[in-house]
């Protein structure tokens, strides 16, 4: 998909001083066909996409048949994590909702590293290299993705231009719904994995819905505190989207 070449720099280095870390933002004003941007050369650099690949991966479940719709229960098989919302019977809903990495890691099971080969190649989707853990390849290995390919793809996916049926976009779209009002609908995946012995990337992309226009967005940074700083993907990317109005 080709972008427009116009870029508005404006700096939201307080946003990110607030809480503590360096990363950087991007926008895509769908109507204007504008980028905004910060920090615009971190938005060329690849990282492990980490949970924000649970989209296009729902896309892939949905797809392959590994579940029907985003209401199938997947049974927990009792292992103990720790994040006390893993610890029960999921949905594609629920397992997007929670991050929940047991039910990915199953269908990564199920459907092979050379599945996921031939989708993030018809994705067009980062680097394509999947090399890693066959359950986690999106966790950690070589898997990278910039804040300007998750603008790509996430533009393909909201327009229907991805090789996949549209009843399989609709559900995924509206499970990563995280608020919706009167005036505007912000929809997103969080992610955060980490990338060196003392680093993670934190991530949060999506899109809003406003005045019929579509915005989509990027946040990442990184930290070296994931417990710490995980709302932050939320606080930081809502402090701009505040300061740009278009939340509110």
């Amino acid at each position: 998909m080709g972008f427009s070449q116009k870029v508005t720099e404006i700096n939201f280095q307080a946003q990110f001083d607030r809480h503590g870390v360096v990363g950087c933002f991007i926008l895509y004003d769908q109507q204007k066909e504008e980028f905004i941007s910060h920090n615009a050369s971190r938005c060329d650099s690849g990282y492990i996409p980490a949970s924000t690949f649970k989209i296009p991966h729902s896309l892939i479940a949905l797809e392959e048949g590994l579940v029907p719709d985003a209401d199938q229960i997947i049974k927990w098989n009792g292992h103990v994590w720790p994040h006390q919302a893993w610890n029960q019977d999921q949905t594609l809903a629920t397992a997007v909702k929670y991050s929940c990495v047991w039910v990915f890691s199953g269908f990564a099971e199920q459907l092979g590293t050379d599945k996921y080969y031939d989708y993030v190649r018809k994705f067009d989707y980062g680097n394509q290299d999947l090399t890693g853990p066959p359950s986690r390849f999106w966790l950690t290995g070589s898997f990278r993705m910039s804040a300007h390919q998750q603008i790509d793809f996430l533009r393909k996916f909201y327009f229907y231009e991805l090789p996949v049926a549209k009843r399989s976009i609709d559900i995924v779209k509206e499970i990563i719904i995280l608020e919706q009002t009167d005036s505007y609908t912000l929809s997103g995946k969080t992610g955060g994995s980490k990338i060196n012995n003392t680093e993670y990337i934190m991530w949060l992309v999506g899109y809003v819905e406003k005045n019929h226009n579509v915005y989509f967005f990027v946040t990442n940074f990184t930290t070296t505190d994931y417990s710490a700083k995980s709302e932050a993907r939320y606080a930081l990317t809502r402090d701009i989207l505040r300061e740009l109005k278009l939340i509110e």
